[in-house]
């Protein structure tokens, strides 16, 4: 073992001190030190993932601020909030669709009564501002699609996909306009296999052939998911993880044939292709990792400066009969973005299925009463909410769930909500710098998985009302670390989702404001020598 290493293990045994009988916490590391250890190996620390890489194009350039205009007013739309501006917008779209374009919507309340489809690259609509440009909603997904249950026939569909602003490629509908297949990647062909192991951390792969791969490609790795259950130990983090109900509680991962992650390549070089972000799990000889095509996704699509909101607010009484009064909706989609947007009276506010590499900038969320406020699902990677602002009642607040990793949100204040899992797992992400009145409720399926796997950190939050419960939570936490929370007590409850007993958490700081105080922003800057977001 190295002194890193051996350094970062010291870290460890000291960190997981035990939290004595009167609630106060006896760790002696604080985390300026746990940022010291991070960023002597940034890409392979034990509990602390490396997320600067999340956000619109890795957050490496700006969103995007040009672009050929399209004025909805050209096409017909009359933004005095009584006329059905659909097909003024559908047009506009159309046009906006052969090259990518901007859709200048002007002062006004455009009234809408049905999706609309963004499904080509590079397509902005881009309002006047939130005050200013008001997209009105006299419809729901169950009026423009119709009423669809779930597959079990327990729930409707809308209570957590779709929106009224529905982002993703054309094969997401059939012929007749119905949903088609599934939220997930569709990969098309195994483009090329893997001949050496790579460890997690490393950046470079060696594969059989790689006369199929360019510069700049998005590829998805994909990793077998073995019977031996080795895999998803390997994102659970903690050795207690094995004690978990995998074949029963765990079956909707155990059953699944894989693990999905979109990534660009930098440079190919020989049978080297050199990855614009480092791995986040080993690629192990028994995992049969390897790259195939993603399949259609869209790309550098963004919806900024404007208001959504719903005419027929729908009450969330009865829960998982959602009609779909739900604004955007991100699905197969990569480097797309969401700035400076109200979203009103939803039932769920924003939802992100299969999306790679999304900013989502200043997002206020208000209205009396909603299901989700945020949602990332189903293999969701690298994506950043940033600025966010949720007034709702939430049944349950910022979520996250099915294998997702990398994801971020930062500066945030909920005033109501909590940080929610639906289970199925998701691992390697960072809750930072929020206030949270945490009033709000997890969710997910009797057979989704574990509430969360390794390396989740929750740091320099600040809980109003005192309830610490799925946010200063101990026996959720694997391998993970939960720095500068204030205004509570560390909760001692265990989780039906997560086998019982200490996996490794770190708490440091507590009742403290932690330096740094961001640990996204720490980290883009370490990485790049920049402050977000780049100009």
């Amino acid at each position: 073992m190295n002194y890193l290493k051996t350094g970062l293990l010291l870290l460890y045994v000291t960190a997981c001190l035990p939290v004595s009988e009167t609630g106060e916490d006896d760790t002696r590391i604080s985390a300026g030190e746990l940022w010291e250890a991070y960023i002597q190996d940034p890409d392979d620390h034990t509990h602390i993932p490396n997320v600067s890489y999340a956000g619109y194009r890795r957050s490496e350039v700006a969103l995007p601020s040009e672009g050929v205009s399209f004025d909805v007013r050209d096409y017909g739309a009359r933004g005095n909030g009584t006329s059905d501006d659909t097909d003024a917008f559908k047009e506009a779209i159309a046009a906006a669709g052969v090259n990518g374009g901007v859709i200048n919507i002007p002062p006004g309340t455009y009234r809408l009564t049905d999706i609309l489809h963004l499904n080509r690259d590079g397509i902005v609509l881009r309002g006047a501002g939130q005050e200013a440009s008001t997209l009105l909603f006299d419809a729901s997904l169950t009026d423009a699609i119709g009423h669809r249950r779930s597959g079990s026939g327990h729930a409707t569909v809308w209570s957590w996909m779709g929106g009224m602003i529905w982002i993703s490629p054309d094969d997401a509908f059939d012929g007749d306009g119905q949903p088609a297949g599934g939220e997930s990647w569709r990969h098309t062909t195994t483009l090329a296999h893997l001949t050496q192991p790579a460890s997690r951390g490393e950046a470079v792969v060696t594969v059989d052939d790689a006369s199929a791969l360019n510069d700049g490609d998005f590829i998805l790795l994909t990793w077998d998911n073995p019977a031996d259950l080795s895999l998803l130990l390997e994102m659970a983090g903690h050795p207690l993880m094995s004690r978990y109900d995998w074949s029963g509680s765990g079956s909707g991962l155990t059953n699944m044939a894989g693990w999905q992650w979109p990534v660009e390549i930098e440079r190919v070089e020989g049978n080297q292709v050199t990855l614009a972000q480092p791995l986040r799990i080993d690629a192990k000889d028994s995992w049969n990792v390897r790259l195939q095509s993603p399949g259609p996704y869209v790309r550098g699509v963004g919806v900024e400066k404007l208001t959504i909101a719903f005419n027929t607010p729908q009450p969330v009484d009865q829960h998982l009969e959602d009609t779909g009064n739900n604004g955007i909706y991100l699905n197969r989609v990569i480097d797309c973005f969401v700035s400076d947007v109200t979203i009103h009276e939803a039932e769920n506010g924003l939802i992100h299925a299969a999306a790679k590499q999304t900013t989502v900038h200043n997002l206020h969320i208000s209205g009396s009463r909603m299901h989700h406020a945020t949602a990332l699902r189903v293999g969701s990677h690298d994506n950043l909410i940033s600025d966010f602002v949720i007034e709702t009642e939430v049944r349950h607040g910022i979520n996250t769930e099915k294998l997702s990793t990398g994801n971020v949100w930062r500066r945030g204040v909920m005033h109501h909500g909590t940080f929610d899992s639906h289970r199925a797992m998701s691992w390697d992400l960072v809750r930072t710098d929020i206030t949270v009145h945490n009033d709000g409720l997890p969710g997910g399926g009797s057979q989704a998985g574990p509430f969360l796997g390794r390396r989740v950190v929750h740091w320099n939050i600040r809980i109003t009302n005192g309830k610490p419960d799925w946010i200063y939570q101990p026996e959720v936490i694997s391998l993970g670390a939960l720095v500068g929370v204030q205004g509570a007590a560390v909760s001692d409850r265990t989780s039906h989702a997560m086998p019982d007993g200490d996996k490794g958490h770190i708490i440091a700081d507590p009742d403290q404001t932690p330096v740094p105080a961001d640990l996204f922003e720490a980290q883009f800057r370490h990485r790049t020598g920049y402050a977000w977001p780049l100009d």
